[in-house]
Parts: C-alpha cells; sequence; structure tokens
C-alpha cells in the first residue's frame, strides 16, 4: 500500500468569509424574488377582486335598466324601493341597508342582485317640459313617472390587504312602455 502525504497548505474550499458573504448576497436575492412574488399576488387577487365586482355591478345594472324599461309603469318608489307594474307581475327592487344587498322580487321569488351595498337611492322625474334647458327633469310621483334614475356604491375587501374594491354604479332609464 502506497500512502502519500498531504500538503496541508493547500486545501480546496471556502473560507469563512467568503461563505458569509455567499450565503448574504443569495439571501439577498431570495428576499428581493420572495418580495416582487408577495406583490404580483396581492395585485393579481386585487384585480381579480376588482373584476368580479365590476361583472356584478354590470349584471345588475342591466337587469335593472331591462325591467325598467320593459315596465309599463312604475307602481312606487321610495329612495330604498322600487316597485314596476309589468306584464309578467310586479317586480319590486329593495335595498336592505343592514344586510347591504340589493333584491329583486317577483311572483314570489326573490333573488339577492348585489351584497356589499353600502349605499343605494332611486329617483323617478317625469317627462321634460319643451322649455327645460339639457338634462333638466322634473320630479315626479308614482302615476306620472317617465325615467327612473338609480345610484349605488359597492365595496368589498380584499382578503388580507389593506386596500377594498370598490365600484358604483349610476343611471337614467325611461320607460318605454308609457
Amino acid at each position: 500500500m502506497d500512502c502519500k502525504l498531504t500538503d496541508r497548505s493547500v486545501r480546496s474550499g471556502f473560507t469563512l468569509i467568503e461563505m458569509l458573504v455567499g450565503v448574504s448576497l443569495g439571501l439577498l436575492i431570495l428576499a428581493g424574488v420572495g418580495s416582487v412574488y408577495i406583490f404580483s399576488a396581492k395585485s393579481f387577487i386585487s384585480m381579480s377582486n376588482y373584476s368580479d365586482l365590476s361583472g356584478k355591478n354590470r349584471h345588475a345594472s342591466d337587469v335593472v335598466s331591462r325591467d325598467i324599461r320593459a315596465a309599463l309603469n312604475v307602481a312606487s318608489a321610495t329612495t330604498n324601493q322600487l316597485v314596476l307594474h309589468s306584464r309578467a307581475g310586479d317586480i319590486t327592487y329593495t335595498f336592505d341597508p343592514l344586510a347591504q344587498t340589493l333584491s329583486r322580487a317577483q311572483i314570489g321569488q326573490t333573488q339577492v342582485l348585489l351584497q356589499a351595498v353600502s349605499y343605494l337611492n332611486f329617483q323617478i322625474y317625469s317627462r321634460p317640459t319643451n322649455g327645460a334647458s339639457y338634462e333638466e327633469f322634473p320630479a315626479a310621483g308614482a302615476t306620472n313617472a317617465k325615467l327612473v334614475a338609480f345610484r349605488w356604491s359597492c365595496s368589498r375587501r380584499v382578503f388580507a390587504a389593506e386596500t377594498n374594491s370598490h365600484g358604483v354604479e349610476a343611471a337614467l332609464i325611461e320607460l318605454r312602455n308609457q
């Protein structure tokens, strides 16, 4: 068996200082990548939440607008409730401030159109007079209503984030069958 003596002055490997510098740089790069990942994930969640809220706002606005256009007349209107006469039966839209919901009821069936509604207001107007200025509509009662305005505001807190998604919807719709 052949024994060789090794020279202890020549060693391969890293010194303690080189190892500390390398680990520190690696942790710094890892922290940067982690920060970018967390920021991207929060942004994606926020945009997804906003997109979902916007879609539900649009859907509710479309349903309310369609029913107003197709209504024969307005049965009654308050700031939180609108009742429309239609060929298929009365349609009632109700805002519940405690539950923060907008619901639609027709022929005994109730459907929640929108949740997390912080503000909702219905208003009715009559036909503008001939000498009226642009977008000047006189207030009306249920018997002479020709236009229905609605405005609502919704917001939703993004899970584990410091921001809210917020949506506002407003429209002035004409009753076509009157």
